[in-house]
């Protein structure tokens, strides 16, 4: 009922209750002129106030019996009837009208707080029931994700050094084909495109799609703001709506490798809505930049053995790369170094190490020379806490090979270098890796491989 209904009928009970006890009055003194009030032993015309009362409240049930009196009155002195209303009947019939106005007021009450309180009760059912529908739904999503996506970062990028020969050469068809289809099984992307520069500008096809091929937006914004700041762009869901008005891509990825290179853009036309989260969308940037910085870190590779000779070429290639990776997307990793602390460790401790390594995980056997035992081991995508987990994983190894208390009980140093802003060859010579430095310094910085942080 609106404001003008709830009006009206607040003016026809108002009009009922001054009418109804003047009709009443009216109908007793025609019928029994000279005592309407008292002609039966039971006062029928306080029925009236009192009914108005039991249905309407306290207040309408003394408005009724102030009319009724004033009426009755004025009729006696008018000459109208002959008799004026009696005052004990007044006093009775007031009292019972009034009482029961008073009941009628209390019942309203309790009848709106118990209303008041079933609708809330309602309200929240339906809010419970809205939310339990959600995270029904949510969790169908989170679980069929589960089936088709690993938890972490670590398998893609497992799944992307499959990719690395292909890109030391540049970008083919098959290598975006394959790299699209690990964004489509990682972060479930469901319609995009990889397009790439030819002759320093965006081609309008695709060199892979996944879903149906379409030429390039150059006009959506988000295109326009990716290709301009050199940087990740999408829309956040408060802004889905806003797609209809001027955007065809919900998220728009540059492809960039470490020397400034543009190498293309990936494009993004549809992917699930729980997909559409900053989680979701970083780690599709940081599998991006790795694969980016392939035919790059290959070059770099090169320049670092020629300093250190003995660095393993895939421990260089991995260790610049996520060295890389940290300064563009901030994914942290860690080098762990192991060197023993005389001549009497227990060689056998590194090799036990070494039978525990995980898939993504690099070692470098004997990096401080024939003299000095030891290793390093590069943890990609660790922090400190993977680090520490990984290190009492190793302890609990050394235990089930019967030597106690890890690996420096068995002679070793153990140092965690977290793979930060400092350069590859920087963090090589802290962790005391000795090589070729005759080289020319503006030879190093012309590369990027300079030898302080």
């Amino acid at each position: 009922m609106d404001h003008s209904s709830d009006q009206r009928f607040g003016l026809l009970v108002w009009a009922e209750v001054a009418l109804l006890p003047l009709a009443g009055l009216a109908l007793a003194a025609w019928l029994f002129p000279t005592a309407p009030f008292t002609t039966s032993a039971y006062p029928w015309l306080w029925l009236i106030p009192f009914l108005l009362g039991l249905r309407y409240g306290l207040s309408p049930g003394a408005l009724a019996t102030l009319v009724l009196t004033v009426a009755g009155i004025t009729a006696h002195r008018l000459g109208l009837t002959g008799q004026a209303p009696p005052l004990i009947q007044l006093a009775g019939g007031a009292l019972a009208a009034l009482s029961a106005g008073q009941y009628s007021s209390r019942w309203r009450e309790q009848l709106r707080a118990g209303r008041a309180r079933t609708d809330y009760t309602e309200q929240r059912l339906e809010s419970l029931t809205r939310a339990f529908f959600v995270t029904r739904l949510s969790h169908d999503r989170l679980e069929e994700a589960l089936i088709t996506q690993p938890v972490t970062l670590r398998g893609a990028l497992e799944a992307l050094r499959e990719l690395s020969a292909e890109t030391l050469t540049g970008i083919g068809e098959s290598g975006a084909n394959a790299l699209l289809q690990l964004l489509a099984q990682y972060c479930r992307f469901e319609t995009a495109a990889l397009h790439l520069y030819r002759n320093g500008r965006l081609a309008n096809e695709p060199l892979a799609a996944l879903g149906a091929p379409a030429t390039l937006v150059r006009t959506d914004p988000l295109l326009r703001y990716a290709l301009e700041h050199e940087q990740t762009a999408y829309h956040s869901i408060d802004q889905l709506t806003e797609l209809e008005q001027g955007g065809s891509y919900r998220a728009v990825f540059p492809l960039i490798n470490s020397a400034r290179e543009e190498l293309g853009v990936l494009v993004v036309r549809d992917l699930p809505l729980l997909a559409l989260a900053e989680e979701n969308l970083t780690a599709a940037t940081a599998m991006l930049q790795y694969f980016a910085d392939e035919s790059w870190a290959a070059a770099q590779t090169a320049e670092l053995r020629r300093i250190l000779p003995d660095c393993p070429a895939v421990f260089a290639h991995e260790l610049i790369k996520l060295q890389r990776l940290h300064e563009r997307s901030g994914v942290r990793s860690t080098l762990i170094v192991v060197r023993a602390r005389s001549e009497g460790a227990q060689a056998s401790a590194l090799d036990a190490a070494h039978a525990a390594r995980r898939d993504l995980d690099l070692y470098w056997r004997e990096p401080f020379g024939p003299l000095a035992a030891g290793m390093l081991i590069l943890l990609p995508l660790a922090g400190p806490a993977t680090a520490r987990g990984f290190l009492e994983r190793i302890d609990g190894v050394l235990r089930a090979h019967r030597m106690e208390g890890g690996l420096e009980a068995a002679g070793f140093d153990v140092v965690q270098v977290p793979i930060d802003h400092r350069t590859p060859l920087a963090l090589l010579r802290e962790s005391g890796i000795e090589g070729d430095l005759q080289l020319p310094l503006a030879f190093l910085r012309e590369r990027g491989i300079g030898l302080t942080p």
